[in-house]
């Protein structure tokens, strides 16, 4: 498989109705808010991140951001390249492209979009994240902006369609105990909103052409 193919499955995929909010829940975490008054989502703002798939070494992958320790609801999180949306970036869209080349130096040009997924509210934070979806023309040549994260995490395709990555914890927060399910990878904890939005995308893949690929290529 090249990632010429890979595209094809992607537009192939996007072309049907999105799997949506049900297949973001099945990573959702039991309590979602853990603030002590829950904003209006009417004054929420846009945001906008980026799936980027690419190819090494015969796998597939896309990069994750760990983000450094800020006085913020995502303080060192990991999380998907991206960001707010600025009144500038003239649509969505761009606002994904120009976070991406800000945060891990990947540039618009060497990304082909592939579509978008369903809007994620994050009340928390009082966002709308809207996520998409591209290919890289090749590998790339990450330059982590080491002002907004600490770390770049590389993470295999395969880990959204092997049910054995998945793995829940439980902890408290504000005084409130959550639980969740999340992602682990090496000793990385993929949870949250992440989680959520790649829950959509591994459904998308767990029924298309891609995930009889990457099980037959990319098994442990």
């Amino acid at each position: 498989m090249n990632m010429q193919e890979t595209l094809e499955i992607l537009k192939d995929i996007f072309a049907k109705p999105l799997p949506g909010k049900k297949s973001q829940r099945l990573m959702s975490p039991t309590r979602i808010f853990t603030g002590d008054k829950y904003p209006d989502p009417r004054q929420a703002r846009d945001s906008s991140v980026f799936i980027m798939l690419f190819q090494k070494e015969g796998q597939v992958y896309f990069p994750l951001i760990k983000r450094a320790e800020y006085a913020g609801p995502h303080s060192g999180q990991i999380s998907l390249p991206g960001g707010k949306y600025e009144l500038y970036d003239g649509n969505i869209l761009e606002t994904a492209y120009r976070e991406t080349e800000e945060e891990i130096g990947v540039s618009r040009e060497d990304i082909t979009y592939a579509g978008t997924l369903t809007t994620l509210y994050i009340p928390n934070s009082n966002f709308n994240v809207i996520p998409h979806v591209g290919v890289l023309s090749g590998e790339p040549d990450f330059r982590l902006n080491t002002r907004e994260a600490e770390k770049l995490i590389i993470l295999p395709l395969k880990v959204l369609v092997d049910s054995s990555y998945i793995q829940h914890f439980d902890r408290t927060v504000n005084g409130k105990t959550i639980s969740a399910p999340y992602y682990a990878y090496e000793d990385n904890r993929i949870w949250g909103a992440t989680a959520m939005i790649l829950s959509e995308f591994a459904e998308m893949i767990k029924h298309s052409a891609l995930a009889g690929i990457t099980k037959d290529h990319y098994s442990r």
